[in-house]
């Protein structure tokens, strides 16, 4: 594990696959990893606890067939100090879902992409403000806010 601040770019947002929705893609472990779809990768292989948030907060860096290259931000690097053995976890997964050994590093250094963990919030905010407009553009609940001068609590609003 070594610090690192930036040795090659992510790649970039657009090209997150179909991969990335739940429910996506087959799941073919090699096919996500040769498109650089780090969060389609974590989602296929139905990661869980430590492992699985230490996946989502790394920024996919590289994959050259036998090593896959993570960069993990100083302000998550508790995820990899907390548990040194989550890394291997990793390695094993990916070993049983591609077939061959795969080894992974994650460097701590700046993100300078996006995580797994920050386009799901991202699209977390978003299905929020689409729920909340939605309700202040129903015609009953904008009846009940003129008739008993009541207000939309946002922070109560769950997306669907």
């Amino acid at each position: 594990m070594e610090a690192e601040a930036g040795a090659q770019s992510p790649r970039p947002a657009s090209a997150v696959s179909a991969a990335s929705a739940p429910g996506g893609a087959s799941g073919d472990m090699p096919a996500l990893l040769a498109m650089g779809d780090w969060r389609g990768a974590i989602r296929a292989l139905e990661l869980g606890g430590l492992v699985r948030e230490l996946a989502q907060h790394c920024e996919w860096v590289d994959f050259n067939g036998e090593e896959l290259r993570l960069r993990l931000s100083s302000a998550h690097r508790h995820l990899l100090d907390m548990n040194r053995a989550a890394v291997e976890r990793l390695e094993d997964m990916l070993g049983s879902a591609t077939g061959r050994a795969t080894r992974v590093r994650i460097d701590v250094g700046d993100i300078a992409g996006e995580t797994p963990a920050q386009r799901d919030e991202i699209e977390r905010r978003a299905r929020h403000a689409e729920a909340v407009a939605a309700l202040e553009a129903d015609p009953f609940v904008r009846e009940l806010i003129e008739r008993f001068d009541a207000t939309l609590v946002e922070s109560s609003v769950k997306p669907l």
